[in-house]
Order: C-alpha cells, then sequence, then structure tokens
C-alpha cells in the first residue's frame, strides 16, 4: 500500500494571504474615510457669529449705565446693526440717551457724553415743560428755542433760551407713575446765564419750546 505523503504547509503563503486581507480591510476603512471626510466639507457651515453687547434688561432713559446692567451674547453677524459694541467697559459711566429695551444690542449712539463734555461755561440744566406731551416728541440732540408764558395772561411769551440743545428726556422713576401734575422734566444744555434765567422763568412762568 502506497504511503501517503504528508502535506507540507506553506507558512509564508498563508502569511502573504493574511498581509493581503489586512490591506483590503485598510483601503476600505481609508475610502470610507475618504468619503465622510468629502462629504463633511461638503455640507454648509454655520452663519457668522460675533459677541457683542446687550442690555440686560429695560433700561430707562437718562440713567448712567454700569457692568451689572450689560451682558454680552453671541449673535449672527448679519443681524449686527453698524457700529454694535463688543466690549461693556466701552458703555460703563455713559447715560442712556433714550430707554433700552431688554436683550437690545448697544452702540454708543445709545448713550450721551454730554454731562461731562458740555462746552466750557455750560451746564446741564433741567427744563420742566407745561405740556408733558412733548416730551414724547424730544430726541436728544434736537435743538429747540425754550419759551416763557405768563400764567395769567398778562405778559406777552418770551424767548428766553434760544437754540437750547436736548440732552436727554428721563423716565419716570416708577414708569406707571407717569409725569407729575407740574409736567415733565428735560435736560437741555445751556450757558450758566440762560440756566439761571430758565430757573427764575421756571418758578413764575409756563415753559414750553419749539423745534429749530
Amino acid at each position: 500500500m502506497p504511503s501517503v505523503k504528508p502535506r507540507r504547509r506553506r507558512p509564508l503563503h498563508a502569511l502573504a494571504r493574511a498581509a493581503s486581507w489586512h490591506r483590503r480591510k485598510l483601503a476600505v476603512a481609508a475610502a470610507i474615510a475618504a468619503v465622510l471626510t468629502g462629504i463633511s466639507a461638503a455640507a454648509p457651515q454655520g452663519p457668522a457669529m460675533v459677541t457683542v453687547v446687550k442690555a440686560r434688561s429695560q433700561l430707562p432713559s437718562g440713567m448712567v449705565l454700569s457692568a451689572s446692567d450689560l451682558v454680552l451674547d453671541r449673535v449672527v453677524a448679519s443681524d449686527v446693526p453698524k457700529g454694535v459694541l463688543t466690549n461693556p467697559n466701552d458703555l460703563v459711566g455713559k447715560t442712556l440717551a433714550a430707554p433700552v429695551a431688554e436683550n437690545q444690542m448697544m452702540t454708543l449712539l445709545t448713550t450721551t457724553t454730554a454731562r461731562t463734555s458740555v462746552p466750557p461755561g455750560h451746564v446741564i440744566a433741567p427744563l420742566r415743560l407745561a405740556d408733558s406731551a412733548l416730551t414724547a416728541l424730544l430726541r436728544p440732540g434736537d435743538v429747540v428755542d425754550v419759551v416763557a408764558a405768563d400764567p395769567e395772561g398778562e405778559q406777552p411769551a418770551t424767548v428766553i433760551a434760544a437754540g437750547a440743545r436736548v440732552v436727554t428726556v428721563p423716565e419716570a422713576p416708577n414708569d406707571r407713575a407717569g409725569p407729575g401734575p407740574d409736567g415733565a422734566v428735560v435736560l437741555i444744555d445751556v450757558d450758566s446765564h440762560t440756566a439761571a434765567v430758565l430757573a427764575q422763568a421756571g418758578a413764575s412762568s409756563t415753559l414750553s419750546l419749539f423745534w429749530r
């Protein structure tokens, strides 16, 4: 009976097959990674974002801003108005020229530095108007003539402050209270002499104004 020769093992051939199999697995993995990378590159990017300064809550006109009144927030860059601020320190210590809504983006146009930058010889003077409805029409920067009228009508009305600049229109401390019975107060930029005339006229006359 012929003897059966044992089959010779071919370790090098088996090793080559294993290496070839691993190479195919690596090639497949690389192909999948390339596809995923291409999909990621082709996916649209999110909108550009920017960090801006916002009002933490509703703020009244005439108040001096502090750091606690402001907050930083990320917003879509295309929604940002020109001149928006990104550093709260640019606003701290400045006075609001008009009321600000909660979460409103802040610019320097929302404030006035008139309290510290009036011309030499000028002051910020309070002006109490007889018709408080006029204050709703006033805006910071308006130039007006202040008129004093005799409450009894015995004397003609007189312009006592010509070309006064409106600084701000402060709100009442309690928003629900509204203006007092004697009218509403407006802050205006005038020279020192005119401020004294206004103070004297306010005690004895009815004050109103005209826009220039």
